[in-house]
């Protein structure tokens, strides 16, 4: 195998190990009107052991959201997993992000409808980015349903960047720059929350905006974040 070829072979295969990280967020207004999709991934708490799911803060709301499981139940529809109640912290310049500790005991009598799925939880600490490091994010998207011969349906896509390049770092974000053309925003909608690593599987950031006239992505930066004290903050409250 050539290096060429190794590379390509690695970059798949963080790619593959992200989709199965990330998990998509859908949220549902009191009048169970679907509100818009983001993306996010879960984080297992030291502290209290229970999967947190973490996200973009932006236009997340604090009740209403349910994780998409991409199996169906009998009847064909998608199981969806109640996220609970979020922390919402945002403001633009400074903070985006969101988390919940799964509600497990709302869903847990029902727990062999989700045999099967693989509810894989990031463990390790969150990792300072390295601008000599390649970064990556991949996600299953979704398009706005369209309607065909059989009724309306969301045509389903991969979404991902490979070999970003950290340009520039400030105290709360990160700022990637992709490898190829920058894809445009309705590509990249939807990716808000997902998850950045670097070659490891190391995490660093979740991904927050872009920029199509400058080409760069945005990224929140989880390790440059007190995660641990909000956490202890929302298992008191």
């Amino acid at each position: 195998m050539t290096q060429e070829e190794r590379i390509h072979a690695n970059a798949g295969a963080l790619v593959d190990a992200l989709t199965k990280l990330t998990f998509r967020i859908a949220k549902w207004s009191k009048q169970q009107k679907l509100e818009g999709r983001s993306s996010g991934f879960l984080y297992r708490n030291p502290k209290t052991h229970r999967p947190v799911l973490i996200t973009a803060g932006h236009k997340m709301p604090k009740n209403g959201c349910f994780i998409e499981t991409r199996m169906q139940d009998d009847k064909g529809h998608m199981l969806q997993i109640n996220a609970g109640k979020f922390k919402v912290f945002y403001k633009q310049s400074k903070i985006d992000v969101a988390f919940s500790e799964l509600p497990i005991e709302l869903y847990q009598k029902d727990i062999e409808k989700y045999d099967g799925i693989d509810f894989i939880q990031y463990q390790a600490t969150f990792k300072n980015a390295d601008t000599k490091e390649p970064h990556a994010f991949a996600v299953v998207n979704n398009y706005e349903f369209t309607k065909d011969e059989n009724g309306y349906v969301v045509p389903v896509y991969l979404c991902y960047e490979v070999g970003m390049e950290l340009i520039l770092q400030d105290e709360n974000f990160n700022y990637f720059k992709p490898n190829r053309e920058f894809q445009g925003d309705e590509y990249y909608e939807g990716a808000s929350g997902a998850p950045i690593a670097d070659s490891d599987g190391a995490i660093s950031s979740i991904l927050v905006s872009g920029d199509k006239t400058e080409g760069i992505l945005k990224a929140f930066r989880l390790d440059n974040f007190d995660f641990d004290a909000h956490l202890n903050t929302s298992s008191k409250s």
